[in-house]
């Protein structure tokens, strides 16, 4: 009975993943764009666990932006942008990450190569709020943040001992100035789970609790590309995924919840035929079409 039951919950998984792709409807003219927001430099062992810490390594510092015809969507906003005049904005760890930034690699200069400006995304939606993906959240006050509850909290008061990865500046700038009645700069959508944007199955926040506390990733489904997950630092590599090799325990808040998200990714794989991006892996990132190129 036990084993009936449980093939039974794997073939209502399964459909369950076919049907939600089956009822996506993506529109005509959506277009996933890739950009960097510079580099760090840090031995891979820092993120994959067992991997070695010397020589160091580029890892680069990705995020995305999907046009849709109801609205722009941006995925990560990257390293904050002070860095690039101000090494001494993220203090010590400044020197521990090696922190890469030109003035091209502002945000607003990457968002140029597409003839868009920060007023022209309507949702921003954050991975996690750590330096190098929430670090621009500030420059979108006219956006919609769609954040995950714990992870607004979290950035704000992060448990003992995962504050390493927070700029207390990165998330300050969503309180509202002094004397106003809101709480937050700019609107938000604080999620406690998975959420579909624009309610067409096209664009889903996935809720991946594991590399923090409310991380997520994001389901792009594009009418020629299929579908596409943004992992954020839910996946750093590909052989994260491929070999399921865990990060290093000091970024990984919740590592079981960290392996079911490798498992979730397989599972899209095989039941929509999905492939997945990562911000850090050097070899995949270098592949990857960056804009004003583009997938559709």
């Amino acid at each position: 009975m036990k084993q009936w039951i449980s093939r039974l919950a794997a073939v209502a998984v399964l459909s369950l993943g076919a049907m939600t792709s089956a009822q996506a409807e993506s529109p005509a003219g959506m277009k996933l764009y890739a950009f960097t927001s510079g580099s760090m430099k840090l031995g891979k062992g820092f993120l994959q666990n067992l991997a070695p810490m010397e020589p160091k390594i580029q890892i680069p510092i990705g995020f995305f932006v999907i046009k849709h015809p109801k609205g722009n969507v941006l995925f990560d906003t990257g390293n904050n942008d002070k860095l690039i005049t101000d090494g001494t904005y993220w203090g010590k760890l400044a020197s521990v990450f090696e922190a890469k930034m030109t003035p091209e690699d502002a945000i607003d200069a990457q968002l140029a190569k597409i003839g868009l400006k920060p007023d022209d995304i309507k949702y921003v939606v954050v991975s996690h709020m750590h330096l190098d993906h929430g670090g621009n959240v500030g420059k979108f006050p006219n956006s919609t943040l769609i954040i995950q509850d714990d992870e607004l909290t979290f950035a704000m008061f992060p448990d003992e001992p995962f504050a390493g990865g927070y700029i207390p500046g990165d998330a300050q700038v969503l309180r509202s100035p002094v004397g106003t009645s809101k709480p937050s700069l700019m609107e938000m959508v604080r999620l406690e789970g998975d959420y579909d944007i624009f309610g067409d199955g096209s664009i889903v926040v996935h809720r991946s609790r594991g590399h923090t506390k409310g991380s997520q990733m994001l389901v792009v489904r594009l009418p020629k590309t299929g579908s596409t997950i943004l992992t954020g630092d839910a996946a750093y590599f590909r052989d994260n995924v491929e070999k399921n090799l865990i990060p290093n325990i000091v970024l990984a808040y919740d590592p079981a919840g960290i392996v079911k998200g490798y498992n979730w990714i397989r599972r899209m794989m095989a039941t929509e035929n999905a492939n997945f991006f990562t911000a850090h892996d050097p070899d995949a990132f270098k592949a990857m079409k960056k804009a004003p190129e583009f997938y559709e």
